[in-house]
């Protein structure tokens, strides 16, 4: 309830619903449609309407989604609630499924660790609670890996149907789900090296096994149609969640996705700007946006692991291969913008740290004094985890630990999805209330306007906004006790601007309030100079009515300000006059 809508949000929302309602699948082919359309599921009992028109004709997302989640019939609030639930739901079925295997593998104490460690985890809670893919990604990814390794212990067909089902639905989730192929082809390299009958005929209950521990044709064979199987019941549910006709939008997404992977995309870290990323970002990202007690019970689970506090060597490859593949594949990624991309291993990981109170290692057990100093090296790691929970609710996808000196000091290392996502803007609304300030002047990233939760503002140029804010002929009035600047962070360190510069007269200026750890405010009450920065920057987005209007405010102030006389005569070199029109919409 306390994030305002983020940056995709509203996008993923409208098609979801476009799918179920209609059968088209013409919004938002970059992603595929399951968890948008589960998301969109509950909706349909909210008899909401539809943008007809233009906009839907070509597949204009991004205004569609601003119209049907902020201007239909039912508040913005209720219909963001609604959608998200569903995405908090998979959140806890994953909790379940981590809890479950992790019970089988190494006993309660340990699986009870594996899920507080899921669920205290910042960045778990933060895409638990919003209509985005990643978190249903990850359950689907971990249900495929779970169902073949519970398929490896007894092969039935059963089971391997249950594996298709899982395959299929991450595949139905995310084109990241192309990372099972090199997963599945290591745990079935690992199957034909172990001991174990596979079954020659896996469709039938009662089919031939061949056994043994060595690579022969029957067991390779046996190998590829199960595979096989799988793979055709992954196709049946992506065919499904595609309504049949669709399924070709499945390969245009694909094609975007591949495109994207290899052209890359604008990444920050540490200050830096980088359009094919660094391949340390993710290490990186969760070494300073996970809990200390996390950090230091992973750690202390490496070293259990290495002095041979383990289970059998198929469980342990089970978890170590998705960990080491998706590591692998990310730190070659050249799409850099959030820590989101790396939930697939936090199961996997998570579950592995549950070895330290594990009563099944198949090794070494540590003798009393030792157990007993784990045991409260854990609780003093959850308790702080829990601290650091309660201390940043309800900010968690702002979230750092103290590293780097806390969330407040998140900007100076990572944005986007890390930080800023649009999802703060209720958080500055509580602020504007609270200093009883009634309207300020803002600046935001992405379509998630502030104004749809209440924050009255004078548009301030941002980054990827759509046309409507910079419309709206709202003015800051004269007589306001105090003149205060909102600028989101994506804005401040001008990630997406074509110069990453613009904001960089703010280095000047020192922010009085980071609400939600997103904004940043500054007051500006009576400062000639900053209007005619916003006299600027107005100008070169073609905004001449809000360019002249700042131009004016900075002469009211000092009358012989240079900068401010600069821009109105840019403004009268366009216009052919003292009086033009209006500009538009354009972006420099």
């Amino acid at each position: 309830v306390e994030s305002s809508q983020t940056s995709d949000e509203a996008a993923h929302i409208v098609a979801g619903y476009s799918y179920l309602t209609r059968g088209d699948f013409r919004l938002n082919p970059e992603h595929p449609p399951l968890i948008k359309e589960i998301a969109a599921l509950p909706l349909l009992a909210l008899d909401l309407a539809f943008p007809e028109g233009s906009l839907w004709e070509r597949a204009e997302e991004w205004n569609l989604g601003r119209l049907f989640v902020h201007e239909n019939r039912v508040p913005n609030d209720i219909i963001l609630l609604t959608a998200r639930l569903p995405i908090l739901i998979l959140s806890i079925l994953l909790a379940l499924a981590l809890y479950r295997w992790s019970l089988e593998l190494f006993g309660p104490r340990a699986a009870l660790l594996s899920v507080a460690l899921f669920v205290l985890d910042p960045t778990v809670v933060a895409h638990s609670s919003l209509v985005t893919t990643d978190l249903g990604f990850t359950l689907f990814l971990f249900l495929a890996v779970w169902s073949l390794w519970r398929w490896s212990c007894h092969p039935t067909p059963q089971r391997l149907f249950l594996t298709g089902l899982a395959v299929g639905g991450a595949f139905a989730s995310k084109f990241t789900a192309l990372w099972l192929l090199p997963i599945f082809a290591l745990l079935a390299a690992l199957l034909l090296f172990t001991r174990g009958g596979l079954p020659a005929r896996p469709w039938r209950g009662s089919s031939p096994v061949a056994s043994g521990s060595r690579i022969s044709m029957p067991r390779v064979g046996a190998l590829i149609v199960s595979g096989l199987l799988v793979g055709l019941v992954a196709v049946g549910v992506l065919i499904l969640t595609y309504a049949g006709s669709g399924l070709p939008h499945f390969f245009v997404g694909l094609d975007r996705g591949l495109q994207h992977s290899a052209i890359g995309h604008t990444a920050y870290l540490r200050g830096e700007l980088s359009e094919t990323g660094w391949w340390y970002y993710f290490p990186y990202a969760y070494l300073i946006k996970t809990p200390l007690g996390t950090l230091a019970l992973v750690a202390l689970s490496l070293g259990a692991l290495a002095l041979g506090r383990r289970g059998t060597l198929r469980a342990e490859l089970f978890l170590a291969i998705p960990i080491l593949t998706i590591i692998t594949i990310t730190c070659l990624w050249k799409v850099n913008i959030g820590l989101r991309h790396l939930l697939p291993i936090y199961p996997f990981l998570y579950m592995s740290v549950g070895r330290l109170l594990s009563d099944r290692s198949a090794r070494s057990r540590p003798g009393r004094w030792a157990a007993r100093a784990t045991t409260a090296a854990v609780l003093i790691a959850l308790s702080f985890n829990t601290a650091e929970a309660a201390r940043i609710t309800p900010y968690q996808l702002a979230y750092f630990n103290p590293l780097i000196g806390g969330p407040q000091n998140g900007h100076r290392h990572l944005l986007d999805s890390n930080l800023d996502w649009g999802q703060a803007a209720r958080a500055l609304r509580r602020y504007m209330k609270a200093e009883n300030v009634p309207m300020i002047y803002c600046a935001f990233s992405g379509n998630s306007d502030p104004w749809y939760v209440g924050v009255h503002y004078q548009y301030v140029p941002g980054s990827g906004n759509l046309g409507n804010p910079k419309r709206r002929s709202v003015r800051l009035p004269e007589t306001v006790p105090r003149e205060l600047f909102a600028v989101s962070a994506m804005v401040r360190h001008s990630t997406h601007f074509t110069s990453h510069d613009l904001y960089d007269w703010l280095d000047d200026y020192e922010p009085i309030a980071m609400p939600g750890y997103a904004y940043f405010v500054y007051d500006i009450t009576g400062d000639a100079m900053a209007h005619a920065w916003f006299a600027n920057l107005n100008l070169s987005f073609g905004l001449l009515d809000l360019a002249r209007f700042e131009a004016h405010r900075a002469l009211a102030i000092e009358p012989g300000n240079r900068f401010a006389l600069a821009v109105l005569e840019q403004i009268r070199q366009e216009t052919g006059g003292p009086s033009g029109s209006s500009g538009g919409d354009g972006t420099p």
